[in-house]
């Protein structure tokens, strides 16, 4: 239980957060969020704003590779916009989102001021129960989701 030690507030992340004052934040966690967002930068000038010295940014986005099998595969190297089919509960629901190459990822992360501390790619950890064999084959054997741990710089 967090009780009184945390905050949880929702933000529009593509306007200013005026909600949060300049150096309050301690931890910003943003899991697969970003790719809904075009341009990074005004939110990571944010975000940067927000965090206290040696805070932190931890999120997760879906992996370039993915994003470049979804795209139709004519440029890696941009930005784009890129459809994905999902099953809802036997309902069809379209995903959408930006897919980027690994240097838009971390160049607009050291163009807003953040350093890089951790990079991962994630795999189910081993003997995890209850879960889809498909689903986590697929997880196990190909780049699904990329994880990153930055924070700003001084």
């Amino acid at each position: 239980m967090l009780r009184d030690r945390a905050r949880i507030e929702v933000a529009d992340l593509e306007q200013p957060l005026d909600l949060v004052p300049a150096g309050s934040v301690d931890v910003v966690v943003a899991s697969l969020v970003l790719h809904y967002i075009e341009d990074w930068m005004p939110l990571l000038a944010e975000l940067r704003r927000c965090l206290v010295p040696g805070g932190l940014l931890v999120f997760s986005v879906h992996h370039p590779i993915t994003g470049w099998e979804l795209s139709d595969k004519t440029d890696y190297h941009r930005v784009e916009l890129v459809s994905e089919q999902w099953d809802w509960d036997g309902q069809p629901v379209t995903g959408r989102m930006y897919r980027r190459p690994l240097s838009a990822i971390f160049g607009a992360l050291r163009q807003a001021g953040f350093w890089i501390d951790v990079v991962d790619e994630p795999r189910p950890q081993a003997g995890v129960r209850d879960a889809d064999p498909r689903i986590t084959k697929i997880l196990a054997t190909m780049p699904v989701f990329l994880y990153v741990r930055a924070g700003p710089t001084r």
